[in-house]
């Protein structure tokens, strides 16, 4: 079990569906503070607005001490939109100690080359064995995306500077902060489910032993940040093994922890994703006593709706350039 806390984490959306910049600021009444890219931004000329894309890219940075670790977790579906914005938020790509991709999906793994030409050193890369198995995507229209993963190789992730850290188990990043690992599926109405027939509509994955059939997403992980005496902040990319099972796996790394706020993907958004999931995901978030909630890229307007309705007070929407501070974070402080 891990034993490090952190001080404080701040996470800012460099990559998400969405930008709107009439959202408030807003305090979190547990020291918390959510600042927006808002108006006043946008508008400043000597500024430039971030833009959106459909992929999730998270800055993490996690304080200990007077040391600090700082990730980069997932890095959104083109390279293009992920270099403005950090340009367009001041971000230096240079701060990134370690990428950690959730899934190999095109959304989260997309910008990873264009990220790391802008780093002139090699970066530690997180991401699964399974990442890099061919993926096909199966529509209901009769087309298929064909191994639409292509693109992500070990060999490729190296020729850009990147140094691929494979493993099943959770990863101890530094500061208070761990990536999950293989996220168990116990949840019974969590993680992938098998099409009716074969080649129905669907994602599949070409497995290690050559064999074909549904894509189990077995490379998903999460990231963690342990805030001392507050909670356990819990990100996803997608949550195809479940949101519910992520923050389950989280407290199995750190202990049996509150959850101070769960955020990213929460795969609730697809086509084929059954409509009461979403209900027993918010049923699941409320046993668990999560007090901040920020459903973000593939959740879905259903999923959305339905926090703001049954939890308003910790519902956060999320917008490109928004900065979530929890804990102690002191900007002073000298680097790891």
């Amino acid at each position: 079990m891990a034993t490090v806390q952190a001080d404080g984490v701040e996470i800012t959306v460099l990559v998400e569906n969405q930008v709107d910049m009439l959202l408030p600021d807003r305090e979190l009444g547990d020291g918390g503070h959510c600042v927006r890219n808002g108006l006043v931004e946008h508008f400043d000329q000597g500024r430039t607005p971030p833009q959106a894309e459909n992929g999730i890219s998270l800055l993490v940075t996690a304080r200990h001490g007077r040391h600090s670790t700082t990730a980069l977790f997932d890095v959104g579906l083109t390279g293009s939109v992920l270099a403005h914005n950090l340009r367009a938020l001041g971000v230096d790509a240079g701060r990134v100690e370690h990428v950690v991709i959730s899934h190999g999906h095109p959304d989260h793994v997309g910008g990873l080359y264009a990220f790391l030409d802008q780093v002139e050193r090699t970066v530690p890369v997180a991401t699964h064995t399974d990442a890099f198995l061919p993926r096909y995507a199966v529509m209901g229209d009769g087309r298929t995306s064909a191994y639409y993963n292509q693109a992500f190789t070990p060999a490729e992730v190296e020729r850009h500077g990147g140094r691929p850290v494979l493993t099943a188990g959770a990863l101890d990043l530094g500061c208070g902060m761990y990536t999950t690992g293989f996220i168990p599926r116990r949840v019974p109405f969590e993680g992938p489910v098998e099409p009716p027939s074969p080649h129905a509509p669907g994602l599949y994955q070409v497995r290690a032993d050559g064999g074909y059939g549904l894509d189990e997403v077995n490379d998903e992980q999460g990231l963690v940040v342990d805030v001392k005496g507050r909670g356990l902040v819990v990100l996803t990319g997608c949550a195809h093994a479940g949101v519910l099972n992520t923050i389950d796996r989280a407290r199995e790394i750190c202990g049996a922890r509150p959850v101070l706020a769960v955020m990213g993907g929460f795969h609730l958004g697809f086509p084929t994703t059954p409509r009461e999931n979403v209900a027993l995901t918010v049923k699941g978030m409320e046993e668990r006593e999560v007090a901040h909630v920020v459903p973000m890229h593939c959740s879905g307007l259903a999923t959305h709706a339905a926090f703001h309705q049954a939890q308003p007070e910790r519902y956060l929407q999320p917008s490109v350039g928004t900065t979530l501070r929890f804990g102690t974070l002191s900007a002073g402080s000298g680097g790891r």
